[in-house]
């Protein structure tokens, strides 16, 4: 290399010796622009974008990444692999016009397909805003298709979704006519699609030739092409075409004797059976017969309960009818003598349990006779765990539904007869199945629940494990942090993969993700622990708010409504009838958190925020308006606690004061005050709490969330006291002086009062807690449970009395440990008192 070159080079190589990227990069496009050919420097410029991307991909700026590779497509034109990048750069930021210019350049510099695809599918994008990009799309798909060059399965996809999104049925079925559209309905989802274009444009003959066709030749288990074949069917006799109802049994007898004769029996057929029989109303013997035939061969499958659900769900009107189909059930049940029959057996018989439970037979029960089938499904369990050797640890015992149920039936005993020591039988009988099932997630999630009943839920922060709690709620933001760097790496391989339908599904799944309803309470909550944590002093308390970044913690209805709920409770058991709460509200105390609690508590920390402002507090007054009037929609008092309510009122009404005495034409703010101090005297007393033996969490949350009142309203005491001038115990003393002859200043006294009250109140009923647990309680429990009429036989054996002995000392430890962490924190604040 001549001197010169190497010159030229060496601010370059110092650069990228000592690590600075943004400098090299600077560099290396001053060379290139005098010299737009020099492949070192060409090297030099791609690694140093890739360095640089990847610092800020990690910052999640993909702003900067576009530009970073914009500017390195236009310097080398020719380039692909930056054009590529620069188009992912965008992806990534979900700029699809953006996405669209450069597709369309890459298509006019490289002439390859995929580029036009690329725009094609990027303007279906913008087709939600703009319905002249779904038109351009369809324009551009049409030309394509002229030149031949849709000849991808995924080709025809993209022009199906751009038709379907415009709602041009007529035109996605003469798509699927084409010979590529012949080619794709290979593809399920492809098929499944024709289908529901044919019903929804109601050519009933079509929709019995296709779905016929996909369940003679391709899959006659597919339940959905039975569904649309039925409901062609049901159309076309409506209209007097009585001849396929015929049709259809002969259909259904040819499939299902070719089921019979194949390796593997499948379902689809004689489930058919009863979705015709219920179509047509038949008679109800014909239908339970067929109902017994079905069960005799698939009885054994965990799936058969919900099969069945459908075709017996007439006789929960009449329960000796239900019973008597019981008992035919159960007599389909053989007594084999080798293991694999002996299985097939639990579950028939597990699912047998399960239609009872569904019919009503299992409600309405006596304490004796709940205890009674309690013992039951317990014996069952037992006496199926040796068929269990030798499984994996994977494996769940074939058996654990047996105890789910048990659960079930516990749970209904304790909200009729209200004793808490059926709960915690329940728990100790599903730890026990969990020390042999350790994967099993239905046993995790009851056990959940039931702790929850007994003492703390998801909405209830626990003072006792304040850390445990925010490292959980830590741990699960990473879920969307990975979000937003991992599901914009799937849509970008969708686009060099050209799976162009499952674009608009990533992209779904992203903004599900981004506008998360959990993420939304899981930063509010977060929020809540670390006031907590300042809050012992106000000075500390008031410093937090001042810091607290809100910009995350929004209260707007549209916000709210926005936020996605992506819970699905369906993975919780539930074999309850439609009439009945479903299992996972039988098992839970409250109502979850959802949009409501979140919107009351965004609004409480956003005006403590704005309170402590220490800029102009121009936004206070409105956010308190809109506050007040939030706390007046019913939705509020039906959707939380009614201590969150009280306490979403008393921030209320010292929010309303703290705004009216920078009105010197007023004293109303006294008012406020007034009832903010009879809220905490009428609704948020403890003074009844840890009085007897009993333990909720009820009792629990009551005296977390009163805490929690005091802190938010100490610190908006202080602002009062600070815009009033009472900085100083000179001045506070000065104006107790003047007490008789200030109402505000007697009522802002009486607030005091009322809030040192509760305060010694919570103090006094958390050490009661405290000294309630060190007691006898724990051996006191566990006699009144073995020794009670409603103590299960597996707890009168020595061995489960022990263990019962070992869940109920772990139990009152973490009562003790809470009411004792409970203690602390009012004790602390106790001592900082400043009234």
């Amino acid at each position: 290399m001549d001197y010169m070159t190497e010159k030229k080079l060496r601010p370059l190589y110092e650069a990228i010796d000592e690590g600075q990227n943004k400098l090299a990069l600077q560099h290396t496009t001053k060379l290139l622009k005098k010299n737009s050919d020099w492949p070192l420097v060409k090297c030099v410029l791609f690694s140093c974008i890739k360095n640089k991307t990847l610092g800020f991909e990690s910052s999640y700026f993909y702003h900067a990444i576009v530009e970073l590779y914009e500017n390195a497509a236009n310097l080398q034109p020719k380039n692909e692999e930056f054009g590529n990048r620069w188009f992912m750069a965008m992806v990534r930021n979900s700029d699809y016009k953006g996405q669209q210019a450069a597709a369309l350049k890459l298509h006019r510099t490289f002439k390859q397909n995929k580029y036009l695809f690329w725009a094609i599918m990027s303007l279906a994008l913008q087709g939600k805003n703009s319905a002249l990009s779904y038109t351009l799309a369809e324009r551009m798909m049409g030309k394509a298709q002229e030149e031949n060059r849709l000849d991808e399965v995924e080709h025809m996809r993209l022009y199906l979704l751009i038709l379907l999104d415009q709602k041009k049925h007529e035109q996605a079925l003469s798509l699927l006519d084409s010979p590529l559209g012949q080619k794709s309905l290979r593809d399920p989802e492809v098929r499944q699609i024709k289908i529901e274009l044919l019903l929804a444009n109601k050519k009933w003959q079509d929709v019995i030739k296709s779905t016929e066709q996909a369940l003679r030749k391709e899959n006659s288990d597919d339940w959905i092409s039975w569904l649309a074949y039925f409901d062609a069917t049901d159309a076309l006799v409506a209209d007097g075409s009585k001849e396929l109802v015929t049709q259809a049994r002969e259909l259904i007898a040819q499939l299902s004797k070719q089921a019979l004769e194949a390796p593997v029996l499948k379902r689809g057929p004689f489930l058919a059976e009863l979705e015709l029989d219920y179509r047509l109303k038949e008679d109800e013997k014909d239908i339970l017969k067929n109902v017994l035939s079905y069960f005799s061969r698939f009885g054994s499958k965990s799936c058969c309960f919900e099969d069945l659900q459908t075709y017996t769900s007439f006789l929960k009107q009449d329960a000796s009818k239900a019973k008597l189909f019981i008992e035919s059930l159960r007599a389909t049940v053989d007594d084999p003598k080798e293991k694999p029959g002996i299985i097939k057996t639990v579950y028939k018989n597990i699912n047998i349990r399960k239609i009872e439970r569904y019919l009503g037979l299992q409600s309405k029960l006596t304490l004796e006779q709940g205890i009674a089938l309690t013992n039951e499904l317990v014996k069952a369990y037992q006496d199926a765990l040796p068929l269990g050797e030798g499984l994996e640890k994977t494996e769940n015992q074939y058996g654990d539904d047996y105890v789910l149920l048990a659960s079930h039936v516990l749970v209904d005993l304790y909200h009729e007869h209200k004793d808490p020591a059926v709960l915690i039988q329940a728990v100790c009988i599903l730890e026990d199945a969990l020390e042999k099932s350790i994967y099993n997630f239905h046993l995790k999630l009851t056990l959940v629940r039931l702790y929850a009943i007994h003492y703390f839920t998801d909405r209830f922060i626990s003072l006792s494990c304040l850390d445990e709690v925010e490292q959980l709620f830590l741990e699960s933001l990473m879920i969307y942090k990975s979000n937003q760097v991992e599901t914009p790496e799937m849509i970008v391989k969708a686009y060099q993969y050209g799976t162009f339908s499952k674009i608009q599904e990533f992209i779904e799944f992203r903004s599900r993700l981004d506008s998360s309803l959990q993420q939304a309470i899981t930063n509010v909550d977060l929020a809540r622990i670390d006031s907590n944590a300042s809050s012992f002093q106000v000075k500390y308390a008031v410093q937090y708010f001042q810091d607290l970044d809100v910009s995350k913690i929004k209260y707007d209805d549209a916000f709210i409504a926005e936020q996605a709920d992506n819970r699905d409770f369906k993975v919780f058991l539930n074999c309850n009838s439609e009439e009945q709460p479903k299992g996972e509200e039988l098992f839970r105390l409250t109502k979850p958190t959802n949009r409501v609690w979140l919107q009351m508590f965004s609004y409480i920390l956003n005006i403590l925020s704005a309170a402590c402002s220490t800029k102009e507090n121009e936004d206070l007054g409105s956010i308190v308006k809109q506050y007040t009037e939030f706390l007046e929609r019913k939705e509020v008092v039906d959707e939380v606690t009614p201590q969150e309510y009280s306490m979403a009122k008393y921030i209320c009404e010292i929010s309303n004061a703290l705004i009216l005495i920078k009105d010197p034409a007023t004293r109303k703010a006294s008012n406020h005050m007034k009832t903010a101090a009879a809220i905490l005297d009428k609704e948020l007393s403890t003074e009844n709490s840890f009085v007897d033996e009993s333990v909720s969490w009820h009792l629990f949350h009551k005296v977390s969330i009163t805490i929690e009142t005091f802190n938010y309203g100490t610190v908006l005491v202080e602002m009062i006291n600070r815009a009033l001038g009472l900085t100083s115990k000179d001045a506070k003393k000065k104006a107790a002086e003047n007490v008789n002859n200030d109402v505000f200043i007697a009522s802002l006294q009486g607030m005091n009062e009322a809030n040192k009250k509760l305060l010694l109140q919570t103090q006094a009923a958390a050490r009661r807690g405290n000294e309630f647990f060190k007691g006898q309680f724990q051996k006191t429990l566990t006699r009144s449970i073995i020794e009670s009429d409603y103590a299960l036989e597996h707890f009168k054996q020595k061995q489960n009395q022990n263990r019962l002995t070992s869940y109920i000392k772990k139990m009152t430890s973490s009562w003790n440990n809470s009411v004792t962490n409970l203690a602390e924190e009012s004790d602390r604040r106790v001592l900082k008192l400043q009234f």
